[in-house]
């Protein structure tokens, strides 16, 4: 049950964490500096890594097969 638990709310976290990197990644500021530079911003692929891997762990923590 406890592992089960920790899945939802990793999950979770790692997709608002998903969600917030690309809202950034959207917003117009980092539009023109992805066009300047030609990079999405530090901040917005520090965001989508690290929701990405929360949402991978809460995956495999939720779903663990035996």
């Amino acid at each position: 049950m406890k592992d089960k638990i920790q899945g939802i709310v990793m999950l979770g976290a790692g997709g608002a964490l998903l969600f917030w990197g690309y809202n950034i990644t959207q917003s117009v500021s980092s539009k023109l500096n992805q066009a300047i530079n030609g990079a999405p911003p530090d901040k917005a692929m520090i965001f989508m890594v690290l929701g990405g891997l929360c949402a991978a762990f809460g995956f495999f923590k939720l779903f663990k097969f035996r």
